[in-house]
């Protein structure tokens, strides 16, 4: 697996990935299937350059100084975003902030409909609903995106913080 002190060859396996992220899709209603990535690891400027190349939002909640950025993308299209603090390895276990980003057509409508009123209003036109049943996850959604975007954090606390600081947007 290739770090970002594996010099020259980073660059080279972000825009190889790139090209495999390449086919979800820019519609909000993504492809059914894609190709899956297994965890890479990124800095900051690699994931931008990423995002910047793919077909689709990666939502993330902003750089974080020293912080190695961890990319997964499954079948179904959704992308994880996980902080992982320096030292620490592309695929531990340990599970750390991730900004998860699902296809979700209408999500934004559909996330209304499960929240009974217990939404949050945020930034944008966009609301935030906390998973009753596993509070270390926040759900948010914006209209005219056809993407839902989850905030986990092994702390409830830290993950209602960083889903209603207003910093979660898609990576540019």
């Amino acid at each position: 697996m290739l770090r970002p002190t594996d010099g020259v060859l980073v660059p080279v396996a972000a825009v190889a990935l790139a090209a495999t992220l390449s086919g979800c899709g820019e519609s909000s209603s993504p492809q059914p299937s894609v190709k899956p990535v297994s965890p890479v690891g990124l800095s900051r400027s690699e994931l931008r350059t990423l995002a910047g190349k793919v077909g689709q939002p990666i939502y993330w909640a902003g750089p974080k100084r020293g912080y190695l950025y961890e990319l997964t993308r499954t079948a179904n299209g959704s992308v994880f975003v996980r902080y992982l603090p320096p030292g620490v390895k592309v695929g531990t276990r340990k599970p750390y902030l991730t900004i998860a980003t699902y296809p979700y057509p209408d999500a934004l409508h559909r996330l209304k409909n499960v929240s009974h009123g217990r939404e949050v209003g945020l930034p944008n036109e966009g609301i935030a609903l906390v998973d009753q049943s596993y509070p270390k996850s926040v759900h948010l959604a914006y209209p005219r995106v056809g993407y839902e975007v989850e905030v986990f954090d092994p702390s409830p606390a830290r993950s209602r913080q960083v889903a209603m600081s207003g910093d979660v947007r898609p990576v540019s």
